[in-house]
């Protein structure tokens, strides 16, 4: 038997690890709850005129610096002696010292209240025009066809730094949502992904029939005919469930006379025109087909033939900068397809 590569940990060592960590976050929740006390009681809304008697050394100039009265600025002083246990500034003749504490405190206060107000200043908007961002979609190719274009065209205009990237639908789960931006697929698959995300109605479908240009079937095609035919069908992946399979391409049960699968819609054309046979695609998918290839669109006649085409992410990625606004470029997008 072969060894093994390298040294594995021991239970004991596992065991140790944990407690290691147990402990590192027990010390980092004692220490919150005791700075919340302590933050309390060093009246924060007072270190702006600290640091302003600090720098000044005078109550009248850092009341006269802050716009304040001197004394608002006196009283301020004696709440802040308080708070500290310390004079802070004493006087000497005629004039104000710092206290031992009062000099600590001179240093990086500054730094501090600075890191403060970054803090609390509100949120800077996303600009794309100036900003950079990277964007991964995953879906099918059918709404890749109809939304990268559309995409580019408006980021060459408005978001030169900003790059989509459309990657192959692989989301099975909520959780899998956390690899990706968004999910672009249909309203019955994004269902099955629970309530905790987020959603974005796009464009609405429906499936037609492709066909040869020269075929004898009628405009309309009924679910026995088009079981009867010779078909090519797009089938994302073979392992996929049936039930899933269905959800994501609801007229699926009709595909009982296959000759070929492929994983995209786009390639479907080509082989409906070489091959004499029918397949199953969205209609958007259809009239962008019919332009390419010798196709004829044949109406279905199917109660469960419509798709809701919407945009999902994890809740998580509302944290992301930019994020708001590629939901606002999709759903300009969306509006354009129709």
């Amino acid at each position: 038997m072969d060894k093994p590569a390298g040294p594995t940990p021991s239970s004991a060592t596992r065991a140790a690890t944990r407690r290691g960590r147990s402990r590192d976050g027990a010390a980092a929740t004692a220490a919150e709850r005791t700075l919340t006390p302590r933050l309390k009681q060093a009246k924060l809304d007072l270190l702006p005129i600290l640091h302003e008697l600090l720098r000044t050394r005078s109550v009248t100039r850092a009341a006269r610096a802050l716009g304040i009265t001197q004394p608002a600025a006196s009283q301020a002083l004696q709440r802040l002696r308080a708070a500290f246990g310390d004079d802070l500034l004493v006087s000497i003749g005629r004039d104000l010292q710092l206290t031992e504490r009062a000099e600590a405190l001179a240093a990086p206060l500054g730094g501090v209240l600075a890191e403060i107000d970054r803090l609390l200043l509100p949120v800077r908007p996303f600009d794309p025009a100036s900003e950079s961002l990277h964007v991964s979609i995953a879906t099918a190719d059918y709404a890749t066809a109809l939304l990268a274009p559309i995409l580019a065209e408006v980021c060459a205009a408005e978001a030169p730094h900003v790059v989509f990237e459309f990657v192959s639908a692989g989301v099975r789960t909520a959780d899998d949502l956390a690899g990706v931006d968004f999910l672009i697929g249909p309203r019955a698959f994004g269902r099955t992904l629970g309530k905790r995300i987020g959603s974005l109605p796009l464009w609405q479908d429906e499936m037609v029939c492709i066909a040869p240009s020269g075929t004898a079937l009628p405009s309309r095609i009924t679910a026995e005919t088009f079981r009867r035919s010779r078909q090519v069908a797009y089938l994302m992946n073979p392992r996929v469930p049936e039930r899933i399979q269905a959800q994501l391409q609801p007229t699926s049960a009709l595909e009982t006379a296959r000759v070929c699968t492929v994983p995209d819609f786009l390639v479907l054309g080509a082989i409906v025109e070489k091959a004499d046979c029918v397949a199953l695609v969205p209609r958007k998918v259809a009239n962008q087909l019919a332009r390419w290839h010798a196709l004829k669109i044949i109406e279905l006649v199917y109660a469960n033939k419509h798709l809701a085409i919407d945009a999902y992410w994890s809740l998580a990625a509302n944290g992301k900068r930019g994020h708001t606004w590629c939901r606002d470029l999709l759903a300009r997008a969306a509006s354009r397809i129709g």
